[in-house]
């Protein structure tokens, strides 16, 4: 059978009609829920099992997964290292219907001692129509109540067996609910969940689709998240080990390795013809991935860079292009097709980059091509230069002449 497409990562963002979205791993299928679907749920002994999902960003694995789950606990550890390594540990009982009794979660290192600055953890206590959560973020304990729908399951970061089983719920129940241990969310989240056929699905989360794969039991195979804010691709593997995965990090960590922020935050600077200017803007990495037309997909409007917006300031009225910005705060855009691309300047500010408003748009601008680099850059970079504006990634990109405006 085919999957369905999923949502797009915390590198770029697609923004266009999905016809102009680039063929990836699943295939857009017809969003129907049949009773057929319904039906097919698995027992809670069909999926005794123990296993593990594997998660990867481009080439680095930036996760793993290992849990074991009978008819009435599962026990897991999720492994984590962006921007460090982080072992979350959790415990679930469950009820004889497969629903979640009592939850448990901690984090820490692998030797189960506390760093500072962990995710909060607690306990969760479900009943028929409620959850009690018992909060442990420093000291006091926070101990919390709200109605809590059938089909509630407790929400882990970076954890696929979460996913699993909201998909598990949403068939059992018609729909599923997540509930996190952040104290500020203060009733359980609403999960998007859409049935394609038995073995396949997506769960969407702001618009953005995530693609899931089952086994003739319900059992999570694959996730494909490459239309998703975060691109995370997902395979399970039964040979899973990961504390001993944990400690190898963690010794990589020690000497200096640590995989850092994916995306981290950086600022080109320069003044030109008196005009001050500022770009702030996320460099997200190449990872062994294909770039132009690919990651950052051609006929739709990127982020021009990764996580928050790309933000700009120019002091003075400055010509980019040709085309004259007047003195002040705004957000920059790219639009690139196989022939060309533009720069896009917009008068919005301050919003996650995946938040474009078109109508706000000030300037559209042509740009210069660059290609053939003799060294590809990793991680994407703007930097002007003289009087051009430039921005590289992989062998390629674009470029644009930057001036006082009149």
């Amino acid at each position: 059978m085919r999957m369905c497409r999923p949502p797009v990562a915390p590198d770029v963002v697609v923004m266009s009609s999905d016809r102009n979205e680039p063929e990836i791993l699943l295939t857009m299928c017809r969003l129907i829920v049949t009773p057929i679907v319904l039906l097919s749920l698995a027992s809670t002994a069909a999926l005794a099992q123990s296993g593990g999902f594997l998660v990867k960003l481009g080439t680095d694995t930036i996760a793993v997964e290992q849990f074991s789950r009978s008819a009435g606990q599962i026990h897991g550890l999720v492994v984590r290292r962006l921007p460090s390594t982080l072992v979350v540990r959790y415990k679930m009982t469950l009820n004889a219907d497969g629903s979640i009794a009592s939850f448990e979660q901690s984090a820490g290192r692998s030797d189960g001692s506390t760093p500072p600055n962990v995710p909060p953890g607690g306990r969760m206590t479900f009943t028929a129509d409620s959850v009690m959560r018992e909060i442990q973020s420093g000291a006091p304990r926070t101990t919390l109540d709200a109605v809590a729908p059938k089909g509630t399951v407790p929400g882990i970061g970076l954890s696929w067996l979460s996913y699993q089983l909201q998909l598990e719920a949403a068939r059992r129940h018609g729909a599923a609910y997540t509930m996190s241990f952040v104290p500020t969310q203060q009733a359980p989240t609403k999960v998007d969940v859409r049935f394609i056929d038995p073995d396949s699905a997506e769960i969407v989360v702001q618009g953005f689709r995530m693609g899931f794969k089952m086994d003739a039991n319900g059992r999570l195979v694959r996730s494909d998240g490459t239309l998703t804010t975060q691109k995370f691709l997902i395979a399970r593997d039964s040979d899973i080990d990961a504390l001993s995965i944990a400690r190898a990090w963690e010794v990589r960590d020690s000497n200096g390795g640590a995989i850092g922020v994916a995306s981290p935050r950086d600022t080109a600077r320069a003044t030109v013809d008196g005009a001050d200017i500022v770009i702030d803007y996320g460099r997200p990495a190449k990872r062994g991935r294909a770039i132009w037309g690919a990651l950052v997909p051609y006929d739709t409007t990127w982020r021009f860079g990764a996580n928050a917006a790309t933000q700009f300031r120019t002091s003075k009225d400055i010509d980019i292009g040709g085309t004259t910005v007047r003195a002040g705060f705004y957000t920059l855009w790219l639009y690139p097709t196989v022939e060309r691309a533009w720069l896009i300047v917009n008068s919005q500010t301050g919003q996650w980059g995946t938040a474009y408003d078109s109508t706000k748009n000030v300037a559209r601008i042509p740009l210069e091509t660059i290609g053939s680099l003799e060294t590809p850059e990793e991680r994407f970079r703007i930097f002007i230069e003289g009087d051009s504006l430039k921005m590289l990634w992989d062998r390629s990109g674009y470029s644009v002449k930057l001036g006082r405006g009149t």
